[in-house]
């Protein structure tokens, strides 16, 4: 009875060091630092334009924040149980799908955030210089070189053309029945 007792307890060990080792962060902790109406993060200056019902944590943020978004002009957290999601937003003026554009923020809000629950919108200040805007399809497509250098190299030999001769075609009457009126007519392969 020991025996099993002590499997049993080395297997929930070894389910509790597996669960810790998922919870492994994938980025370290984020340098932020909170002024008045403005926030840094890892050196770039964001402004608060939106904090409702306090959603701002700093600690919060500073584990949940990912160098990936960088490449944003906007950042909107919301909470949900307990938890921080943080999706990023381009300007409006970027080449990118409409969903990812600042317009969408408050349509984001009202899809995919819990009505009534905290969140903060933030700005970034200045210009950004991290931009990783990828169109879809259009970034994965191969240039195709080979069709225009060849039709631009202008490769054009002179040839004599011949002038082709076309043989009449000749005609055999050929009658089936004697009995019926008509005549088919078969043409001559030679």
């Amino acid at each position: 009875m020991n025996k099993i007792k002590s499997n049993n307890n080395k297997k929930i060990e070894n389910s509790v060091k597996d669960e810790t080792d998922l919870l492994k962060k994938y980025h370290p902790d984020a340098h932020i630092v909170l002024g008045e109406n403005v926030l840094l993060i890892e050196g770039r200056k964001y402004e608060i334009l939106a904090n409702e019902k306090d959603a701002l944590d700093i600690e919060l943020l500073k584990e949940k924040y990912d160098p990936f978004l960088n490449q944003y002009d906007y950042l909107v957290g919301d909470i949900a149980s307990e938890h921080l999601r943080l999706k990023g937003f381009y300007d409006s003026k970027e080449h990118v799908a409409i969903d990812k554009k600042a317009l969408t923020i408050v349509d984001y809000l009202d899809e995919y955030s819990n009505p009534g629950s905290p969140y903060f919108i933030l700005h970034l200040l200045g210009e950004n210089q991290v931009k990783r805007v990828t169109l879809g399809r259009k970034n994965k497509r191969k240039k195709r070189t080979g069709r225009t250098e060849r039709n631009n190299r202008n490769n054009f030999k002179e040839r004599k053309v011949h002038k082709t001769s076309f043989k009449a075609h000749k005609t055999k009457v050929v009658k089936k029945n004697k009995h019926k009126g008509f005549v088919i007519k078969k043409r001559r392969d030679k």
